[in-house]
């Protein structure tokens, strides 16, 4: 098939449907009859490579389909067990066409998207004369989550690009301890802040890391001899909620706001050290935090155990400012957790962006259906961080050994991972698969899992990292690793202009 006649096949069949189209690649058109979310809505993908046919494929997701009455969400309903049972791939256009007309006939959809990006028809347009080359080209990977009203529901009123999202909701998902580092102002608070609320309430605490936090009374309290009394703290009361048998199925999360504030390999060491510690059925830690050893009535009338073990519903956030007041991590806590970078995009996404939240809106039936499926996913049915080494598991590791096993080669014996980063690299791929926030593919998944897990542990001197920086930013331009090649690319530049690097 021609270019041209690819052409009329889109005029034949813009004249008879009312459609959405965009370009995203230069050999792929989509069509939507949805005017909120790309990736998630109804549409067809349109593959003119083919010379001997033309193959289409529509797909559905009607979770993302607005309905205002409850007659139509039945409906609805009933499509949706429906196209769960069926495949709905076309050889021929006219087989995808009926297809098409049957669901649009159900679901009278409202075509009107003022993203700058879209290309809108109605039934007056003049659409005989659109040329194709003239149709903004996008990444599909934006079209992913950035578009999704329900996935920014979970994050609410912030700027954050996919990546960062996905990265934020896979990492916590799949470790239960991250970092986020970025300059002041960014988001870093407040993605948490709109994160958590959409779990039930008082199951979350912020924690303002003081310069004086100098051991794991300033988190967990102590006892007081004087009063024979524990003096307990809200972090010490939130494990001991989440503990309770009633609330194991209940995600409940910790922020420890400007974390690097204070030494955290001091204040925060005796989880460093639990956090690692194997699981029991339940997912409680075998290892256990000390907290006192008294014997006092009014201790245990206050409820406080000698000794606590870490549930697995607990969910750990740290949120960093670099600058002069602060201090570095320790290799032993960036081993440990997911770091992830805020960066400021540019203002005038921004803006759009708002705009974007004020003409389209979310239903809200369909959105409290999404909660409760974003819910389950992120606990991962229950399994919470816990790391199943199934045949899926050896699938992924098999993909990417080879290329994990060559970095590890490459690096200096203080900067060598071991098993345990491993398994969590391959944890995150996993997790983030089917995700409700999903990466664009398994390798964007790769690709920024290296950067958060690997990267961090990096600063020092242009003599010795110069050499380490240039294989591995060799190898990463070699397998189109997008994130690794920029990041490590931005510390050689600083190597170069000051002699010293570091990751944040």
């Amino acid at each position: 098939m021609t270019l041209e006649e690819f052409e009329s096949k889109i005029e034949e069949f813009k004249r008879e449907y009312l459609t959405i189209i965009k370009k995203v690649g230069a050999d792929h058109i989509w069509m939507a009859p949805h005017k909120y979310d790309w990736y998630h809505s109804q549409y067809f993908v349109i593959d003119i490579k083919r010379n001997d046919e033309l193959e289409l494929e529509l797909s559905l997701n009607v979770n993302d389909i607005h309905v205002q009455d409850r007659t139509m969400a039945s409906r609805l309903s009933e499509l949706k067990r429906y196209i769960q049972k069926e495949n709905f791939k076309f050889t021929t256009i006219g087989e995808a066409k009926e297809k098409f007309k049957e669901i649009c006939n159900q679901f009278p959809f409202v075509l009107a998207n003022r993203n700058r990006n879209d290309l809108v028809y109605s039934e007056n347009d003049k659409i005989n004369n659109i040329e194709l080359d003239n149709i903004p080209v996008t990444s599909p990977r934006y079209t992913k989550n950035s578009n999704s009203i329900y996935v920014n529901t979970i994050f609410g009123d912030l700027y954050l690009s996919d990546e960062v999202k996905a990265s934020f909701y896979n990492g916590l998902k799949s470790k239960g301890f991250i970092i986020l580092a970025g300059i002041s102002g960014i988001g870093k608070t407040k993605i948490f802040e709109n994160f958590v609320r959409n779990f039930p309430k008082d199951n979350y605490i912020f924690i303002p890391i003081r310069p004086d936090f100098k051991d794991s009374k300033s988190l967990l309290g102590y006892y007081n001899p004087l009063s024979e009394e524990y003096q307990t703290t809200p972090l010490l009361e939130l494990i001991l909620n989440a503990s309770k048998p009633e609330n194991l199925k209940i995600p409940h999360f910790i922020l420890f706001d400007e974390m690097n504030l204070a030494r955290a390999e001091y204040y925060f060491a005796d989880f460093l050290s639990v956090l690692e510690s194997k699981r029991d059925n339940q997912g409680f830690t075998t290892q256990s935090i000390q907290l006192h050893n008294s014997t006092s009535d009014k201790v245990r009338k206050q409820g406080i155990p000698r000794e606590i073990r870490l549930p697995p519903n607990l969910y750990f956030v740290g949120s960093v400012n670099i600058d002069e007041t602060t201090y570095m991590f320790s290799p032993k806590i960036l081993d440990r957790a997911w770091v992830i970078e805020f960066e400021v995009g540019d203002f005038g996404g921004y803006l759009d962006f708002v705009e974007d939240r004020l003409v389209n809106g979310a239903n809200d039936a369909f959105l409290s259906e999404f909660r409760r499926e974003f819910r389950k996913d992120f606990i991962n049915q229950g399994r919470y961080t816990r790391i199943v080494k199934d045949e899926k598991f050896l699938e992924v590791a098999d993909k990417y050994f080879t290329d994990l096993d060559y970095i590890n080669s490459l690096l200096p014996p203080h900067l060598k991972f071991g098993y345990r980063v491993f398994d969590e690299i391959v944890a995150f791929i996993i997790n983030s698969q089917n995700s409700i926030v999903q990466f664009s593919s398994e390798d964007e998944a790769f690709d920024l899992a290296i950067k958060m897990k690997i990267l961090p542990k990096f600063h020092g001197t242009q003599d010795r990292l110069e050499k380490v920086f240039y294989e591995l930013l060799e190898f990463a331009k070699e397998k189109k690793l997008f994130y690794t090649s920029k990041k490590i690319q931005k510390m050689v530049d600083d190597l170069s202009s000051m002699g010293y690097t570091s990751f944040m």
